[in-house]
């Protein structure tokens, strides 16, 4: 797995300075894309979540139907959000 985190993931390492900062981040940055169990069942959920959003779309007759999805729109861009920020 080569892929880039996000600099959010480091926020706690930033009180480190020069080459402790480097050797912190690499060290973080190695726990964070080991600890692949738990990060791909909360993706696996959160896209769960996403594709159940989806189905608010499809009830028309609902007088809020509108509003609803206005709301399950906004959901859909946060859950996204967070599923970008996992490794």
């Amino acid at each position: 797995m080569n892929k880039k985190l996000s600099d959010r993931w480091f926020k706690e390492d930033r009180e480190y300075k020069g080459e402790k900062l480097r050797a912190q981040k690499a060290e973080s940055n190695k726990a964070l894309l080991n600890s692949t169990f738990i990060v791909r069942r909360l993706k696996r959920i959160l896209e769960e979540d996403l594709e159940k959003t989806l189905a608010v779309e499809e009830d028309f007759d609902d007088p809020a139907w509108e509003r609803k999805t206005i709301a399950a729109a906004a959901e859909r861009k946060t859950l996204r959000r967070v599923i970008k920020l996992l490794p």
